[in-house]
């Protein structure tokens, strides 16, 4: 008998259908990939699945008894836990309180066992990655830790059905690494995993069977076996487009060979007296992480950043854009000076920033598509009491059909979306502006395979017109299929900078330690 079934679940929300009579069987010991593209259905599954959510039809049973669902307790006491792909944390409190927030420990008396649920905290997180600052408030973690925490959470109820909910989305490959240990040993001692990603790397090497879903309905089921039959899955999941979007790839060499040439010949003067560099960074130090950094970035290029997490990546953007302000060094943008003091000065020079986090620093999530899209332009007009609704309205059609951002309306709220929509908007908004550089950090994150050309191709477009991009992201292998050339981070420094037959994975895992990537 399968541990866990669910019947023919349906979820409409007005007069969209997120799941149109899905089921699916787990069995204790097994790790199930759910696979989709965003807004597929997977997140709403995942959600009914944990109690979050209550379907308008279907049935769940558990051990063969059936299941009140729409009730998270009682989700909880049958043993069903969920690690949310967007963290649910109290800011406030220290990381070991969040770890056994609603599941505090207590001793025989019914008092909290706080010595007990800090030891077992620490144990929960040191399993992931080391060196944790337990009584760090939970709101001055980075993304990372942040979505580690959210796992040790999960974890901590020692569930029966444990669901991942894009668990690597923000981590680094060493965090992947330990987490993909501590699930293979959760599923050896009987525990039963439901693992949604969209790193099919992650899927062939962890899952022993997957479940695709498209636009809502069961699209397909296959054994793994260590083997992942990739195009048949993503042919599931999008058709024809799902086979070309996994090389993530915007161009080819040699249209990157013409934009660059193209973008050299219509370069200002200034370019050529600053040797061809759009924005070209010297001895740039701001806080702990960012210890002297160099580079050149030329107009019409994608150039990439790659670092293990927490070697200043992030960091080297957020200064960039003005979010930091340097402790030293030297900036200059079009051949002149300039030194990041504000975002608005930043952005006001052509230097824009799609952050790393959409949630908390890209979106009004509770605002519309339209109002997102437009704040860009309302901020900064000039005129702002005479914005002209008309022209904004046009700009705002034209994103949402240039990048496809699927929304019944521009009216509806950017929490409706999936996450590849979501991205789409953060970087759809500089559209309408006069971009010099596009700062990206980790542009893709959570986002399915189709919407990430998608995603791409309007970066790619970007340069194309001559922008300079320079883009972070966790995943080495997304950044060698879609950048010009790589620089390298290690320790706060640029330590290699890559480009042509240099740019392969040997050369860049080399560098990413600390070796020489000759």
């Amino acid at each position: 008998m399968p541990l866990l079934t669910a019947q023919g679940i349906t979820r409409r929300y007005g007069g969209v259908i997120a799941l149109d009579d899905v089921s699916l069987t787990l069995n204790a010991g097994e790790v199930l990939g759910l696979l989709g593209a965003n807004g597929s259905g997977k997140s709403t599954l995942s959600s009914i699945l944990a109690g979050d959510n209550r379907p308008q039809h279907g049935t769940l049973t558990l051990d063969g008894a059936a299941l009140a669902m729409g009730s998270p307790r009682a989700a909880r006491a049958a043993g069903i836990a969920i690690a949310h792909q967007h963290p649910g944390l109290a800011p406030d409190l220290p990381v070991w309180e969040n770890v056994f927030l609603g599941a505090e420990v207590c001793t025989t008396g019914r008092f909290l066992d706080r010595a007990g649920a800090r030891r077992r905290a620490g144990e929960l997180l040191s399993s992931l990655r080391t060196g944790w600052d337990l009584d760090a408030a939970a709101g001055s973690l980075n993304a990372a830790d942040q979505q580690l925490v959210e796992i040790a959470k999960a974890l901590a109820l020692e569930p029966r059905v444990l669901i991942f909910d894009e668990p690597t989305a923000a981590l680094a490959a060493a965090e992947v690494d330990s987490l993909m240990r501590v699930i293979r040993a959760l599923a050896a001692r009987g525990t039963a995993i439901v693992f949604i990603s969209h790193r099919m790397a992650e899927i062939e090497a962890l899952c022993d069977r997957v479940l695709v879903l498209c636009n809502g309905r069961h699209a397909g089921e296959l054994q793994v076996g260590g083997q992942l039959d990739e195009p048949r899955v993503l042919a599931w999941m999008g058709g024809a487009a799902g086979g070309a979007a996994a090389a993530h790839v915007h161009d080819d060499a040699g249209r990157r060979s013409q934009r660059l040439t193209n973008a050299k010949a219509s370069a200002p003067a200034a370019d050529a007296a600053n040797n061809g560099a759009a924005l070209s960074v010297r001895g740039l130090h701001a806080g702990a992480r960012l210890r002297g950094v160099d580079f050149d970035l030329r107009r019409g290029e994608i150039l990439g950043v790659a670092g293990l997490q927490g070697h200043g990546q992030e960091q080297l953007l957020d200064a960039l854009a003005g979010y930091r302000k340097p402790d030293a060094g030297e900036m200059m943008l079009d051949g002149l000076p300039l030194m990041p003091r504000h975002p608005r000065q930043m952005i006001e020079a052509g230097v824009c920033l799609v952050p790393n986090d959409r949630h908390r620093q890209g979106l009004w999530l509770d605002h519309s598509v339209e109002f997102n899209l437009a704040q860009v332009a309302a901020n900064f007009e000039r005129q702002a009491w005479r914005l002209h609704r008309p022209s904004m309205r046009r700009f705002v059609d034209d994103v949402v059909k240039r990048l496809r951002i699927k929304t019944s309306d521009v009216r509806q709220p950017a929490s409706a979306l999936s996450g590849g929509n979501q991205q789409k908007i953060v970087i759809g908004r500089w559209l309408e502006r006069h971009v010099k550089v596009l700062l990206l950090s980790d542009p893709t994150k959570g986002v399915d395979v189709i919407a990430r050309k998608e995603i791409y191709e309007a970066i790619g477009a970007l340069a194309d017109s001559g922008a300079a991009v320079l883009v972070y992201a966790s995943d080495t292998d997304e950044l060698l299929a879609v950048c010009d050339r790589l620089i390298v981070m290690y320790e706060g420094r640029v330590v290699a900078q890559l480009e042509g037959s240099d740019m392969n994975e040997a050369r860049v895992t080399s560098a990413l330690f600390g070796r020489s990537a000759a």
